[in-house]
């Protein structure tokens, strides 16, 4: 277990280089202006497309669409990873953040609103995703194949590991349940939901993902009344170890800026692709609408984290690699002695609110954020499975489908049992290398993004309700939205309508 968890650590260090952090804040800085800052400017219309509820047989509503997405965006990754992430970047953090939030905001509105427009229909369902954008949008089919087996590889072994291991964690560190136990009783679960297919994960996610989040705000708020006392304190250490200030946390700032962007990156899913499935799932009338819909999670999401980190930072139930050793919970010091971080530091924070039951409610939380994320992950598997199948035939399909159910509950039972630094090295290495294939992907697309967006604002300038005709854009291998916005167009265009045929027209009807 050790040789592989050095393995991926050796791995990580090439994919998560500085290469990487400054490839992802020049993406995001370069898309935000040229979109003219849309995930700031747009906040209006992407509340009013979120609540939309249009869905079909072949599509999902907006609002499920967007809670699948949030179902993988709102995972460990929020309360662990940004616990992580303070230990290792100390306090400031959490500003940068918030800054990377912003710009990953502008990359998640490229990517969500191309999968809308590279969408297809397989087996009466809309599917799509990066790989679909690399060969539609740009004639790459290679390049979608490749970023098809990362996609399955790494949602199937790389993504789930660490939300199942930190519920066999957290319920052990709560409960004293054995993980292997906890794994087991988990992948059952697991199974009764996959087996339903997309239809019945988007509704499972529209229902329990909601009240996670609501539960967890309602958490915090209770830990900061009870201690607003320190919130001041807790302010001053976040802005102050940002720029290197102050005697506490000085020295820390170059691993506050490079575990702001990767945690940030990691915890909200932006550029990585992961997203794109399930805002391609959707029904929806112009492309730019859905993907302001589903960027809006990225606020949500840096909501969340922000949560987790001032729940351990207004207790002080944190430690640093700097030294630091918090004095919120007398298990500080045999924490930082033992090297142990991550999902015990929310746990102390709300046991010092509820001593004796704090640890046993952040447990059900994490069970909560955890278990939503997996589904959304198996989903973003098949999608990318779908796709490297083809025109295969719908029995072949549904026979390699039940093949990754029964393997990613399998990968789940094996995490509940692993330690929790292999799980993060495996979780971050398939993190990053979608990371790198999707923002490079986007930047040949981009110009079709600014496209959409110019079309929709324009709509919406003459009190228009948008929607997308591919023809008026000048988008080619999309008539797909032809056959979805039919009556629309041709009530807007008094001539008959001429679908041309196009080389990925075989799609639209496999």
């Amino acid at each position: 277990m050790e040789y592989i968890g050095n393995i991926l650590s050796l791995l990580n260090g090439y994919v998560w280089s500085s290469a990487m952090l400054v490839f992802v804040v020049v993406s995001g800085v370069y898309f935000s202006i040229r979109l003219r800052l849309t995930q700031v400017r747009n906040l209006k219309d992407m509340v009013r497309n979120l609540v939309s509820n249009q869905s079909s047989e072949s599509g999902i509503s907006t609002f499920n669409s967007f809670w699948t997405t949030m179902a993988a965006r709102v995972g460990v990754g929020n309360i662990a990873g940004v616990a992580v992430a303070v230990y290792l970047g100390g306090p400031g953090t959490i500003f940068w953040m918030w800054v990377t939030s912003i710009l990953l905001a502008a990359i998640s509105f490229a990517e969500c609103s191309l999968g809308q427009l590279y969408k297809i229909r397989v087996d009466g369902e809309y599917r799509g995703g990066a790989y679909y954008c690399a060969e539609i949008g740009l004639g790459w089919k290679w390049f979608g194949k490749l970023f098809a087996m990362v996609t399955v590889v790494g949602m199937l072994f790389g993504m789930p590991g660490i939300q199942a291991n930190m519920i066999g964690e957290g319920l052990n560190h709560s409960l004293g349940v054995s993980p292997l136990m906890t794994g087991i009783v988990g992948a059952i679960f697991l199974g009764i939901i996959i087996l339903g297919g997309i239809k019945r994960i988007s509704s499972f996610a529209g229902v329990l993902v909601p009240i996670k989040v609501g539960l967890f705000l309602l958490l915090t708020a209770v830990v900061l009344i009870a201690n607003y006392d320190r919130i001041p304190t807790m302010f001053s250490w976040i802005f102050l170890s940002a720029f290197d200030q102050g005697s506490v946390f000085g020295g820390m700032m170059g691993s506050a800026v490079a575990m702001g962007i990767r945690r940030s990156t990691f915890a909200s899913g932006a550029g990585m692709g992961e997203e794109t499935p399930a805002a391609a799932a959707a029904e929806a009338a112009h492309p730019a609408g859905q993907g302001l819909a589903n960027s809006f999670g990225i606020y949500m999401d840096i909501i969340i984290c922000t949560c987790s980190g001032l729940m351990i930072l207004v207790t002080d139930c944190f430690n640093t690699a700097s030294g630091y050793i918090g004095s919120g919970s007398v298990k500080m010091a045999e924490l930082a002695a033992a090297g142990k971080n991550g999902i015990v530091f929310p746990q102390e924070a709300v046991g010092t609110l509820m001593p004796g039951l704090g640890e046993f409610v952040m447990g059900v939380v994490v069970v909560l954020f955890a278990f939503t994320t997996i589904l959304s992950y198996y989903y973003q598997a098949e999608t990318g499975m779908s796709y490297i199948l083809g025109n295969a035939s719908e029995s072949t399909r549904k026979n390699v489908y039940l093949v990754m159910k029964v393997m990613v509950l399998m990968v789940y039972i094996y995490f509940s049992t692993t330690t929790s630094s292999v799980a993060w090295a495996a979780a971050d290495l398939a993190c990053g290398m979608m990371v790198w294939l999707n923002v490079l992907m986007l930047w040949f697309l981009f110009p079709k993004v600014v496209a959409i967006l110019n079309d929709y604002e324009e709509q919406r300038k003459k009190d228009q309700v948008p929607f997308f005709d591919p023809d008026k854009v000048g988008i080619k291998n999309v008539d797909l939205w032809k056959e979805i916005n039919k009556e629309k167009i041709t009530g807007a265009r008094p001539e008959k309508l001429q679908l041309n045929s196009t080389p990925f027209a075989d799609y639209h009807n496999v």
